[in-house]
């Protein structure tokens, strides 16, 4: 098997999203973040990694992707090749890192251009299978059998032509089969045999639980201290929900809370503090993704002798200070960005 590169993998997403009529905001060639595509089409919104050997995406990685994903309600992923356990990912397989899911490029082909979505996932102890547990219920009913019956069935019925049966499983797990877990392939191609009536599921990647962990401490923790003031007048506007990125071309992302009631004002924080080819850089492509994703982008800065970005709404440190609630940096933004649309 030909090994393929990043950048060989991320051509391959690029097509297959365009192909299928996605809008995309993409990251630079060589980055280094947590994603590197986004992508958008009606009300479905994908983050997307690209991860050839799937165990270097890190639990580091997972958080920060993990975070981004929900304030964007958008469904995280990972498209890789091999990893550790496996020398190939196979075509219609899903696998999970720190709870995100991952596929092949040929799995996420067939899933995004021809709807077809994988069938089988790898957890712990092995392959198994999702199944419609009211049409395996409804199929044993119809056909009279109990569930001991069901289970001798599959024991004695050959998954091969000319082979001897080898799956054996008791009537306890049949009925965990209706009402809990999922069954290996080979015992799912044995019920669907057995009661001549198809049961295995697509899985829904993109309604995956995402299961949720603690942020990181690094998320308010080790800040600049031009970032760290930043952070606090954002607080004080009532920018409460916050976190401050590592690997992410935006430095911070924030949702106005008021009593934990979300009121819908988010931003997308690039702050300045020079390096000014990569900071320009980063408030493109973040000015991108908030218009993919129907957030507002700002950037930030320590005075207005500073080049800035002509497309982000740009704010010196003080002009925030003097605004009082959130919905003062709203106006502040629509009049700012309708200003550069101008001219």
């Amino acid at each position: 098997m030909v090994q393929k590169n990043k950048l060989t993998i991320l051509a391959d997403v690029e097509r297959i999203l365009h192909t299928s009529e996605y809008g995309i905001a993409q990251l630079s060639q060589g980055s280094k973040a947590c994603f590197d595509i986004i992508a958008k089409k009606k009300d479905q919104l994908i983050i997307i990694k690209i991860e050839p050997y799937i165990d270097n995406f890190s639990r580091d990685n997972s958080y920060e992707l993990k975070n981004i994903a929900s304030f964007l309600n958008a469904s995280p992923m990972i498209i890789g090749e091999r990893g550790r356990r496996f020398s190939e990912i196979d075509d219609g397989l899903v696998l999970l890192r720190y709870g995100i899911p991952v596929v092949s490029t040929e799995t996420f082909s067939n899933l995004i251009v021809h709807g077809v979505p994988p069938i089988v996932y790898c957890s712990k102890g092995g392959y198994f299978v999702q199944i419609d547990r009211k049409k395996l219920r409804q199929a044993r009913i119809e056909k009279n059998l109990s569930y001991a019956d069901l289970a001798h069935l599959i024991g004695t019925t050959p998954t091969e032509p000319n082979e001897p049966p080898n799956v054996s499983v008791s009537k306890r797990t049949v009925y965990e089969y209706e009402h809990s877990i999922n069954p290996p392939p080979e015992t799912a191609y044995l019920l669907e045999k057995v009661l001549d009536t198809p049961i295995t599921q697509g899985i829904k990647i993109f309604n995956i639980d995402i299961e949720r962990e603690e942020r990181p401490a690094y998320s308010l923790e080790n800040l600049s201290t031009f970032k760290e003031e930043v952070s606090e007048v954002l607080e004080d506007l009532g920018f409460i929900s916050q976190f401050w990125t590592r690997q992410s071309p935006f430095d911070a992302f924030g949702e106005q809370k008021n009593l934990d009631i979300h009121s819908g004002l988010n931003i997308l924080v690039c702050v300045d503090e020079s390096q000014q080819k990569k900071v320009m850089e980063r408030a493109s492509i973040t000015q991108n993704i908030a218009a993919l994703t129907k957030r507002r982008a700002i950037m930030i800065v320590d005075d207005l002798d500073q080049e800035v970005n002509q497309n982000v709404p740009t704010f010196t440190l003080e002009e925030l200070e003097q605004m009082k609630e959130a919905f003062d940096l709203v106006k502040n933004w629509v009049k700012k960005y309708s200003d550069l649309k101008e001219s």
